[in-house]
């Protein structure tokens, strides 16, 4: 599916200026992140992710041209090409960490938002992020992209609502991505939030309850953009292992 201006506009409420950017953008060349891709966005998380928490980010009041700018999207290529290479087992979670840190020492324009994303990365107790991020582990596979906002200019009354915008838009487009994938995740032994939790009444309770929550979130600054994410999550409904839990 090819992902236009207009479609991130009527569907998620994008600002347009951010979608037009990233429809035009080309892939990065030599970026594991996106090998064999032709286009830049795909309608899957990993890519879908990009426009959207860049319009929350303009959103919350950070300015248009920096998040447009060389610094970050540079940074942000290259951290997803970092985290390629440790999904794919060519490098460890602590060699991942340790270049991500690097890039985004080269681009930063935050260092104490840097300083609190090595914390969280270091197990540090009562760091920033601690009590926002999300209960499943498999919801955590694509917290490194956090290094990438270092390279923004936001002051630190910021710090808390950007993190909790971040977390609760990522874990909701990574939950539709394991609903699709909990067949071949679990023939896989693959991380997988709906496995984690048990694929039982509590446990989709627990997703269920996630899942409103960063809703309610999402609405308050974007409503078309939570609009269209519950009208995805309504089709969860036709899941073999989910329908008959989540109705109960």
């Amino acid at each position: 599916m090819f992902i236009s201006t207009g479609y991130l506009g009527i569907q998620y409420g994008v600002d347009n200026k951010i979608a037009k950017f990233f429809v035009d953008r080309e892939p990065p060349p030599n970026n594991l992140y996106w090998r064999d891709k032709y286009l830049y966005l795909s309608p899957s998380p990993g890519y879908l992710f990009i426009p959207l928490i860049a319009d929350l980010l303009f959103k919350l009041g950070i300015n248009r041209q920096e998040l447009l700018s060389d610094e970050f999207i540079h940074c942000l290529e290259q951290t997803g090409h970092i985290g390629a290479l440790e999904e794919t087992k060519q490098i460890s979670k602590a060699q991942a960490i340790e270049n991500c840190t690097a890039v985004a020492r080269e681009n930063c324009r935050n260092e104490d938002w840097l300083n609190h994303v090595m914390d969280y990365f270091n197990g540090t107790p009562d760091n920033l992020f601690m009590g926002i991020a999300t209960p499943f582990k498999a919801l955590h596979r694509g917290d490194v992209f956090l290094f990438s906002l270092s390279a923004l200019d936001f002051p630190n009354e910021l710090f808390q609502k950007i993190a909790q915008y971040w977390f609760a838009l990522i874990s909701t487009l990574l939950l539709l991505d394991d609903a699709e994938d909990i067949d071949d995740d679990k023939a896989n032994n693959e991380e997988n939030a709906f496995l984690e939790s048990g694929l039982d009444k509590e446990g989709i309770e627990r997703v269920k309850q996630l899942v409103a929550h960063n809703l309610r979130m999402i609405a308050s600054i974007n409503s078309m953009m939570s609009m269209k994410l519950d009208n995805q999550f309504k089709e969860l409904i036709k899941k073999p292992y989910i329908s008959p839990l989540i109705n109960q």
